[in-house]
């Protein structure tokens, strides 16, 4: 099946954000989209792991599909292969897919998400169990992920891992941490270590997504938001 993108005919636009852990996706998505509805556009802000969807039957699903990903933060998740958790999250973003972003597209919104599914794949891939059959390369991933729209334009986020770890001190969880680092290591050590080999995933899928890559390095949210806007609105004109 091929993927598919958010600019067909009779459609608006559909972003993601991406970047490691820490790299301020969530805060410069939503001044993304204060910027865009303060010049009168429409938009869904879409966060990837606690989108709502106006359907009861569909949030209900959605909750349980969040729950057994959670499990991973319980337990020796590592145990059950790659293929599995890559799988059920391939099923989750085909969720949100169909049932938020495709209705919201057709209402002739524009789809600011708060991250796809790239870091997912990247992280998979810098920390996958290396058992035979499992991955640890990105292009081994991808195509499991075929049916899940393709942003029309994904913004990497690219904050240097030092900065990342300092905001994530305080609030670290075990997923940013690597499983083959975070028993070995202090938890910033493993956190500079697996972000590091994350980051490297995401710039290698930046160069053949056509990613606009946004350096973050002592820049405000507000220069970085209005960097993504001037771009988005250049792919607005263009579509």
């Amino acid at each position: 099946m091929p993927s598919r993108t958010g600019a067909a005919a009779g459609e608006r636009v559909f972003v993601a954000l991406e970047g490691i852990d820490g790299a301020g996706k969530s805060s410069t998505a939503a001044a993304v989209a204060a910027r865009l509805r303060h010049r009168g556009v429409a938009v869904r802000l879409v966060r990837h792991n606690a989108t709502e969807p106006d359907d009861p039957f569909v949030a209900e699903y959605l909750d349980g599909l969040r729950a057994l990903q959670q499990m991973s933060l319980r337990g020796p998740y590592f145990r059950l292969g790659d293929p599995h958790w890559v799988l059920i999250r391939a099923s989750y973003y085909a969720l949100v897919d169909r049932c938020v972003i495709t209705p919201a597209l057709e209402r002739g919104h524009v789809v600011v998400a708060d991250g796809w599914f790239h870091k997912f794949v990247a992280r998979i891939a810098a920390g996958g169990v290396r058992a035979r059959g499992d991955f640890d390369r990105p292009e081994q991933i991808l195509p499991l992920f075929a049916p899940v729209r393709r942003p029309d334009r994904v913004f990497l986020l690219d904050t240097p891992v030092a900065t990342a770890a300092a905001r994530r001190a305080a609030d670290v969880n075990p997923g940013e941490l690597g499983p083959q680092n975070a028993e070995t290591s202090t938890p910033e050590t493993a956190f500079v270590t697996y972000q590091s080999a994350v980051r490297g995933h995401l710039l290698s899928m930046a160069v053949p997504g056509r990613w606009h890559v946004v350096r973050t390095a002592l820049r405000d949210v507000d220069g970085i938001a209005a960097e993504v806007c001037a771009d988005l609105e250049l792919l607005r004109e263009a579509g």
